[in-house]
């Protein structure tokens, strides 16, 4: 039997809690059994073992199990759930969301977040230079990057109409959203979310970007119709995140999902995962976008959304996500068929 770990968590407006219930969702299609965790369970409470125990009580002796992470639970849960589910000799595949010692360097120890990692049978990442990275870093486990993350959208597909409208959702924080502030007033740029969820925002927009809140999946669906989707995590002082450079960016299934065209940094995978498969543009800087954009007509456009609508269908599906889970199992049972 194989299974997938889900942790139960509050809704919020950023992409916490959604990445996870979806690859549960199409795991479960491929025949994976849900299991769920609360990320508040709290590792003084004298009972919590035995709530790991118990979520993980049909696992036997060559079942593989995927856990999600990060969970955000306490270390000492996380570490738990490795240890119980190896006692039950069982597999544990790591479905790695984000790596948080390159993303929070600042917070999180790197050693520490290593050896955790280096505690399963294998990872599945995001993209290949995460693993690149990780190898680089000591992780010596069978890695298996996942590209796109799946996405349930509720919204039937509608094909875009053409504009030079660039769409941007998501967590409006500093190091995330700062470049806002320097946007050319030739660029007209509508914005979704918040910045942890405070509605104000850290920096002052310039006078071309929209400021629309933060809005339900439903009603991101129907505003995103139009245009492109802008991946772009940049600072106020354009310093495009290196952690940025590497991840897998939940938003580029949201708008992928939605048939949009993406705008995105070149120097990064999602860049070069753009490129390779002619989903958008890539540009080198902020500076450089308006005449890249500009310079795209409806006919190009329509031709750039034609591409993409076989990705909007695999992402819709959850294909690249079970694809990943599937090699993970058969990379942990020593059974890859090359």
């Amino acid at each position: 039997m194989n299974y997938v770990i889900s942790p139960l968590q509050a809704p919020t407006d950023q992409a916490v809690v959604k990445p996870k219930q979806d690859v549960s969702h199409f795991l479960a299609e491929i025949g994976f059994r849900e299991l769920f965790l609360s990320r508040y369970v709290n590792y003084n409470d004298e009972n919590w073992r035995s709530e790991i125990l118990g979520m993980i009580s049909t696992v036997r002796r060559g079942d593989v199990v995927i856990y999600q992470t990060p969970t955000y639970a306490v270390p000492e849960v996380e570490a738990a759930v490795v240890e119980l589910v190896h006692n039950q000799q069982a597999k544990l595949v790591a479905f790695v969301h984000d790596v948080e010692y390159l993303r929070f360097p600042q917070w999180y120890d790197a050693s520490n977040n290593l050896q955790f990692l280096k505690s399963f049978d294998a990872l599945i990442v995001g993209t290949k230079a995460i693993a690149e990275r990780l190898r680089q870093d000591g992780v010596d486990i069978p890695m298996i990057p996942s590209g796109p993350w799946a996405y349930q959208q509720p919204i039937a597909y509608r094909t875009p109409q053409f504009s030079h409208t660039l769409h941007y959702a998501g967590n409006l924080v500093d190091w995330k959203a700062g470049f806002l502030q320097n946007v050319d007033p030739t660029l007209h740029i509508k914005v979704y979310g918040s910045a942890d969820g405070e509605p104000n925002l850290p920096v002052q927009p310039a006078a071309s970007v929209e400021l629309l809140g933060s809005y339900h999946q439903e009603e991101l669906g129907l505003a995103l119709n139009d245009g492109f989707g802008l991946i772009w995590d940049a600072d106020r002082y354009d310093h495009f995140a290196d952690y940025s450079k590497l991840c897998m960016s939940h938003k580029f299934s949201l708008y992928l999902s939605l048939g949009l065209p993406i705008v995105t940094y070149a120097d990064s995978a999602i860049g070069q995962y753009v490129k390779d498969n002619g989903l958008g543009l890539v540009v080198d800087s902020l500076q450089a976008l308006p005449a890249a954009l500009a310079a795209v007509d409806e006919a190009q456009y329509a031709a750039l959304v034609d591409r993409i609508k076989p990705f909007s269908d695999l992402i819709r599906h959850g294909r690249h996500n079970q694809l990943a889970a599937l090699q993970a199992v058969l990379a942990v049972s020593h059974a890859l068929p090359f």
